[in-house]
């Protein structure tokens, strides 16, 4: 945000005041600029540097972002260090956390030490964040709020990953099928399906919300593996005149794995005219 004098008398000087919004866990060199237009011959547009170093209140170490990976049936965390540049003792008086997959844990440190790579000393307070146990599989980012005892950071803001895989898991998660008149490209994909924590499983089965369209293939058969290939295609007496437009279908494949009995994917099914050499492209 800029205020600025509108007028400047020829000769005289005016004055120009940016104010540049910060957060309270910003610090380091920063830079910005500012773009001036006037109606100055020779001078229509000026651009205005402007750089400072921001010294933040509450340091979050190593950084104000946390990020949670794991697989599913894990409880992963992260640490972050929370500490008053003033040399006080930092108080946390409140949590502010809407999201139920969370568990957040605040731990002061009362001696010195090292926890997670960070050195820790009096005053300092741990932020211990996991996910419940029990979470589903999700990709997700959010944000929850800390409120402490600084009076120049009444609140900061964390913001935080959470990467929770399935145990068994296809790749791709969607699938997409062309149909073409004259041409058999794309109508056969291939994908994988895998354990991630490298155990061992069969693939019992496959069904096609929609087997007069299209079908699949377990390509490696009646055999434990850590990963499974399969082959998904159209069914041979479809056409391209069969479909008008774009369908969207499922495909749900079965395991022996008591954990994880089924894998369910999306299907696209996609009709295109076949584009011959020489072909004009219609207009639209």
């Amino acid at each position: 945000m800029t205020e600025f004098d509108s007028v400047i008398p020829a000769g005289e000087s005016g004055t120009l005041t940016a104010k540049i919004k910060t957060t309270s866990t910003q610090s380091g060199p920063i830079s910005k600029s500012v773009a001036v237009t006037t109606d100055a011959p020779g001078a229509e547009r000026l651009t205005l540097s402007v750089t400072f170093t921001a010294v933040t209140a509450v340091s979050v170490l190593p950084r104000p972002q946390l990020t949670l990976n794991g697989v599913q049936g894990d409880s992963p965390s992260a640490t972050v260090v929370l500490r008053r540049e003033d040399g006080k003792e930092l108080e946390i008086t409140g949590i502010d956390n809407s999201d139920d997959r969370l568990v957040i844990e605040a731990v002061k440190v009362s001696e010195s030490a090292v926890v997670s790579g960070q050195r820790v000393r009096p005053g300092d307070v741990l932020l211990n964040v996991s996910t419940a146990p029990e979470t589903e599989p999700v990709a997700f980012n959010g944000r929850f709020r800390v409120a402490t005892n600084h009076p120049d950071a009444a609140t900061i803001d964390l913001v935080y990953a959470i990467r929770l895989r399935p145990l068994i898991e296809a790749r791709p998660a969607q699938l997409r099928l062309l149909l073409q008149e004259g041409n058999s490209t794309g109508r056969t994909t291939l994908f994988r399906i895998q354990h991630n924590r490298q155990g061992q499983f069969k693939l019992t089965g496959a069904k096609a919300s929609k087997p007069e369209l299209f079908r699949a293939q377990l390509v490696d058969g009646d055999v434990e593996a850590q990963v499974h290939t399969v082959a998904v295609m159209l069914q041979d007496d479809v056409e391209a005149g069969d479909l008008e437009s774009r369908v969207l279908e499922s495909l749900v494949i079965s395991t022996d794995d008591p954990e994880q009995a089924e894998i369910e994917l999306s299907v696209l099914i996609e009709p295109r005219e076949l584009r011959r050499p020489g072909q004009a492209r219609p207009l639209e």
